[in-house]
C-alpha cells in the first residue's frame, strides 16, 4: 500500500521541522554562509506538500478546501510557494530561515485530528454572508 495524501504531508512537516532547526543554527551565525540547505530543505518540504495537495484534490475530485484541515495545508502551501518564489534569488534566500519556523507551526496546528473531518460535507453555509458579516466587523475595528 503506498503512502496517502496525509503521509505526504507529515513527511512535509517533518523536512518543515529539520529546515526550522537549521535556520535556528543559521540564524545564530548571523546569516553569514549561504542558505542553500536550507532552501533545499524547504524546496523537499515544498515538493512534498505539493505531491499531497495533488493527491488530496484528485482523490476527492475537487479542490481541497472544504474543511479547516484542507484549508489550511492550502493556505501553508501557498506561503511556501511564496517562499520559494522568493528564494529563487540568492539574496533572498534568507526569508526562508524566517518562514520555516512560521510553516512547521502551521503543519504541526494541521495536523490535529479533529481538523480532517471525512464522510460529512464540509461545504461553507451561508459562506458570502459570513465573510460580509466578517468584513463589516473588520472595517469598524
Amino acid at each position: 500500500m503506498g503512502f496517502v495524501d496525509r503521509d505526504y504531508f507529515k513527511l512535509a512537516v517533518a523536512l518543515y521541522g529539520l529546515s526550522a532547526i537549521y535556520s535556528l543554527l543559521v540564524w545564530r551565525r548571523g546569516f553569514r554562509e549561504d542558505n542553500r540547505t536550507n532552501y533545499a530543505l524547504l524546496l523537499t518540504a515544498f515538493l512534498f506538500h505539493t505531491v499531497a495537495m495533488f493527491k488530496r484534490g484528485f482523490s476527492l475530485e475537487r479542490c481541497p478546501v472544504n474543511n479547516l484541515y484542507e484549508a489550511t495545508t492550502f493556505v501553508e502551501w501557498t506561503i511556501a510557494a511564496a517562499c520559494m518564489a522568493a528564494s529563487a534569488w540568492p539574496r533572498l534566500r534568507f526569508l526562508g530561515a524566517f518562514a520555516a519556523p512560521f510553516l512547521l507551526g502551521i503543519g504541526v496546528f494541521a495536523l490535529v485530528p479533529d481538523l480532517d473531518v471525512h464522510g460529512t460535507k464540509q461545504q461553507l453555509v451561508h459562506g458570502l454572508v459570513r465573510l460580509h458579516a466578517a468584513l463589516i466587523l473588520r472595517a469598524y475595528g
